[in-house]
Formats: C-alpha cells, sequence, structure tokens
C-alpha cells in the first residue's frame, strides 16, 4: 500500500523548462528480462511494426477480488439494459477507486465500492439508487474528495450539474450548460485568462462563459447559470470548403478544443478541430489559434502556419510532451505521425510513427486504431516515464495501445482487450501501477498490472478546487536536480483532455511513471503564477501539492 502522503514544504520561483530525459535502457531491458515481453534490442529498435509485446496484467479471481456478482442475476436489484462500463473513480470519497457498470439503456448501476488492495464490495441495494445520470458516463469531476458529475446523454439528464455529498450521494442540481444537447462539452481557457473555466460546445463550436463559473459550481449548486456566447469557430477560421452543415450526433462540427502554452510564454494557444460527417469520417483539420491584442480588444487568430505546421492538411493533433523535453509536441492522431516542438513553438515532423494506420495490427484492431468516436488516454501503462497512448473504440474495432519507448520510438501492446464500453485502467490497489478491468457483458474482472516499476501519484490542490489541474503545469526531475534543464523525468499540462461523454475523469490525481528512478523532485505552477516544490517523493507513495498551503 502506498506509504503515507508526503505534502509540499516550499516555493519556488518557475525557471526556463527545457529539459530533456535520456531513454532508460536498461530498465525496460530489466522489464523484459523479468516479465518475457520485450528485450533489450527490441527498446533499441522498436518501431510500430514492430511485433506487439505483451503488459504483465495478471488476471484476478472473482473469489479474491469480489467481483462475483452477475449483472441482472438479482431480480431485486432491477435490471441493466445494455450494460457499459465507465471509469474507476473514487464514488464514495474514501480513498479507494470504485468499479461501475451502468445501464447505457435505461440508466442504473451495479457499484463495486473499493477497500483496499484490489478487494472490492458490491455496492447495497438496487441498481438504480445512486445512479441518477441517464443512460451514458457523465462527467466525473472532482470538486473536493468524491467526485461532483455533469449529465450527458438523456432527457432532463444532459448538461446538468450533480453534487456529491462526500459519500457517492448525489442530488440534481439547478445549473445545467446550455446547448447541451449530447453533453460534449469541455472545459478550457477560451478568453484567454489562463484559467480553464469557460465551456467550449463541440458540434456548433461555440465558447461560452459561465455564471457562475464552473469552479463554483460545489457552492452555488442552486443559483441562477447565466451564458454569453463569447465567439464562434466558425466566426474564426470558417467553415471547410465541399461540407455541408448537418444535424445528429455524427453531423460536421467542431470538436475538441485544447488549451494549453505550446511556446513556452505562460499564455494558452488554443487547439481547435473539426470533423466532417460522420464518426469515422476523414475530413479532419487542425488549427492553432493564438491570442492577439488590437485596438478593438483581443481575439484569437489562426496561426497554423506561423508554428510550422500545414494549415489544410487532413490531421486531429493532440499536445503531448512526447519526448519529455520540457514542452508539448503535437500527434496526428489520424496519420500517427508526430511534430517535435522546439521549444519555442516552432514544429518539425518527424520520421518515427507512433501507430502505423496503414497496418491492420493485433487481431482486435482494424485500420485506424483512433476515431473521434473513440475514448483516448495517455497513460504510463509501463511506468517507464514516458506516457502511452490508448485507444478504445464505441462502435467499431479501433482499439489500439501502443508503448512509448522514447525517442519517438512506440511498439503496440498485445493483450489489452476489448472498447471503451467494457475496458477501463486505473490504480485501484494503490501501488503505483495503472490496473486494467473488464467486462465481458455479465462480470468485471481485475487484472492487476505487475510491472516492475512503480509509479507516483501527485495530488494538486487548486485555490477553487473545482479547477482540479485544468491549466497547472506539472515538473518532475531526477533526485536532487530540482531544475536541471537535462534531468526531467516527466513534464504536463492540465487541460480536459477529451470532450464529454467519453469516458472523461476530471480529478486532482495524476499518476506519473518513473522510469530506474526511486525518488524524485516535483514541481507545480498554478495558473495564478503560485509555484510549489517538493523534494524526495518516492516511487509508490502520493504528494500533495496545495496552491494555497505552505507547510
Amino acid at each position: 500500500m502506498l506509504p503515507p502522503c508526503l505534502h509540499l514544504f516550499d516555493i519556488a520561483a518557475c525557471g526556463d523548462h527545457k529539459w530533456r530525459l535520456m531513454n532508460n535502457y536498461i530498465v525496460q531491458s530489466f522489464v523484459a528480462l523479468l516479465f518475457g515481453s520485450l528485450s533489450a534490442c527490441a527498446v533499441v529498435a522498436a518501431e510500430p511494426t514492430a511485433e506487439p509485446v505483451r503488459l504483465p496484467l495478471v488476471k484476478v479471481a472473482p473469489e479474491e477480488s469480489g467481483l462475483t456478482h452477475v449483472i441482472n442475476s438479482e431480480p431485486e436489484r432491477g435490471k441493466l439494459d445494455y450494460p457499459w462500463m465507465s471509469p474507476p473513480i473514487d464514488f464514495d470519497g474514501d480513498g479507494q477507486l470504485d468499479l461501475i457498470v451502468y445501464g447505457h439503456h435505461g440508466g442504473g448501476a451495479a457499484i463495486w465500492l473499493g477497500r483496499g488492495n484490489a478487494k472490492f464490495v458490491l455496492d447495497e441495494g438496487p441498481y438504480a439508487r445512486r445512479w441518477l445520470f441517464g443512460a451514458r458516463d457523465p462527467v466525473w469531476w472532482a470538486g473536493g474528495n468524491a467526485p461532483h458529475a455533469i449529465g450527458t446523454e438523456g432527457s432532463n439528464i444532459s448538461g446538468y450539474f450533480f453534487l456529491n455529498d462526500g459519500a457517492g450521494n448525489y442530488r440534481k442540481s439547478a445549473q445545467q450548460l446550455p446547448q447541451a444537447g449530447y453533453g460534449d462539452f469541455q472545459l478550457a481557457d477560451l478568453d484567454g485568462d489562463g484559467l480553464h473555466r469557460e465551456a467550449y460546445m463541440s458540434g456548433a463550436g461555440a465558447a461560452l462563459r459561465l455564471t457562475p463559473s464552473p469552479d463554483q459550481w460545489p457552492t452555488a449548486a442552486d443559483a441562477k447559470l447565466k451564458s454569453e456566447t463569447l465567439w464562434e469557430s466558425e466566426s474564426l477560421v470558417g467553415w471547410p470548403a465541399g461540407i455541408e452543415h448537418g444535424r445528429g450526433p455524427g453531423r460536421p462540427g467542431y470538436r475538441d478544443a485544447y488549451a494549453v502554452d505550446l511556446d513556452g510564454d505562460e499564455r494558452n494557444e488554443l487547439i481547435v478541430h473539426f470533423r466532417g460527417e460522420g464518426f469515422y469520417s476523414s475530413q479532419l483539420f487542425t488549427w492553432i489559434l493564438v491570442r492577439k491584442e488590437s485596438k478593438d480588444g483581443s481575439s484569437w487568430q489562426d496561426a497554423t502556419a506561423a508554428f510550422g505546421l500545414p494549415a489544410s492538411a487532413t490531421a486531429w493533433l493532440f499536445p503531448e510532451d512526447l519526448d519529455v523535453d520540457g514542452d508539448l509536441d503535437l500527434v496526428d492522431l489520424h496519420s500517427g505521425r508526430w511534430h517535435a516542438n522546439d521549444g519555442r513553438g516552432k514544429f518539425a515532423q518527424q520520421e518515427q510513427l507512433v501507430f502505423d494506420p496503414e497496418k491492420r495490427g493485433l487481431p482486435n484492431r482494424r485500420g485506424h486504431p483512433w476515431t473521434t468516436d473513440n475514448e483516448l488516454q495517455w497513460l504510463d501503462l509501463d511506468n517507464n516515464g514516458y506516457r502511452d497512448l490508448v485507444t478504445a473504440s464505441d462502435h467499431g474495432t479501433q482499439h489500439g495501445a501502443f508503448l512509448n519507448l522514447g525517442g519517438g520510438r512506440f511498439v503496440e501492446v498485445d493483450g489489452i482487450l476489448g472498447g471503451r464500453r467494457n475496458r477501463k485502467f486505473g490504480d485501484v490497489d494503490n501501488y503505483g501501477r495503472l490496473d486494467m478491468a473488464t467486462f465481458d457483458g455479465k462480470q468485471l474482472t481485475l487484472h492487476r498490472n505487475q510491472t516492475a516499476a512503480s509509479g507516483l501519484h501527485v495530488k494538486l490542490v487548486p485555490k477553487a478546487a473545482g479547477d482540479v489541474h485544468l491549466g497547472a503545469k506539472l515538473w518532475v526531475y531526477q533526485p536532487g536536480k530540482l531544475g536541471d534543464a537535462k534531468s526531467l523525468v516527466h513534464y504536463r499540462q492540465g487541460f480536459m483532455e477529451r470532450s464529454a461523454g467519453r469516458s472523461t475523469v476530471l480529478v486532482p490525481r495524476l499518476h506519473i511513471g518513473l522510469g530506474e528512478f526511486k525518488t524524485v523532485d516535483v514541481r507545480v505552477r498554478f495558473p495564478s503564477g503560485v509555484v510549489r516544490e517538493i523534494s524526495g517523493a518516492s516511487a509508490g507513495s502520493e504528494v500533495v501539492l496545495y496552491e494555497t498551503k505552505k507547510l
């Protein structure tokens, strides 16, 4: 189990953070020898076309995990129609992740409450007792210890805020996102103030300022909500030629919008996407917008070409520090190519592929391993310090998991079964490794991750609890080398990585793989500019960094 959490003890000024972590082939080779999954030479030369590897995921017997309940086997509990998995969350605020299967048609949920050491107890009462969120995953959003929720698809559910009493009991509030439709929205910095508190409505591509702002909803749940349209994407970048406007969930329109700092000036740029008709459309476009000041005020302007990116190419660019050098690179989730950042917002396309869309891949994957209807996650499954690309399709077989070996090299993972409806990841035993839970339509099964190295959990506590990690920057260094440009172990910016309705979880606890290092130093910069640091954080532990509290 995790030792008692460490707390921050110091504050320091933020400097220029552009560092690079050299690949650690020794640890990769050790893991390979231990589990027979990788060889040392495979780590050096692996490409997306290399033979798939297997993670050391060990199946846990239901009698050991407590996951013995069979869905719809007890009539007194009710019936779950078309059951799907929700992501593991700490539903009741006791510090342990819980597992959930809900009825995608009609609602209700079976909830297994975590009791520590990967053991679970089925919640008492009927399926419908706690699940108020209708027919699809809510957005799980921590405003404290236990997550609140925003409803997505469902009549009288979509866009509503549900308040958690801290023990997993919810009540519906008066707050509702306007224009929610299917509930696809993101919280992002849409007015250029650095705070991720505005709502970007996918499909319509509209930016809304909400009063009270989402960070205030837990304490103003019954206040009257007002909204103001700040701008619409179509007015900024136009509508792609040859694509007609449409209606329905698969209609063409503007989708995910990421507010991140690409050029290191502590101001966010905005990455906006467009998708053509249908979930699997190949009509995909990305724009990079920057905030410009003029005599008429400030506004977002297209700067895609200025960042060295093709303005009209088919692409869906995702920001991630792929090479761990302290800046965000851009991964094209359509072509599998990635663009390296020089630290000043100039991008250069690299030769390596994250995945090869022309290769059919493993039996559970066909063609592109990602579509705009997928669940998308970047997770360090093997704790080597580089986050891996994990995707899970909704309607198709475009599933995939690709281990990041460093240096732009990836290799596909075998044994990661299922789509977004029946496979989820989370550290359910608090050992610093991301475990996997799967669902066969009747019963859950836990697969414990036996990767040799333990990761670190970093919990951020901003002044406004509802901000969670949004807008924060996080650096992790080799021990005793806090701020050393060549000693970066991990870098991340906090943003809402997926729009609502795709298993979106916003929590303050971040999982960080550490590679070979047993202790590390950690620095966080909150959007306010407050910087907190801690030295000597141990692998397998949790550190807590407060914006307003100095110990």
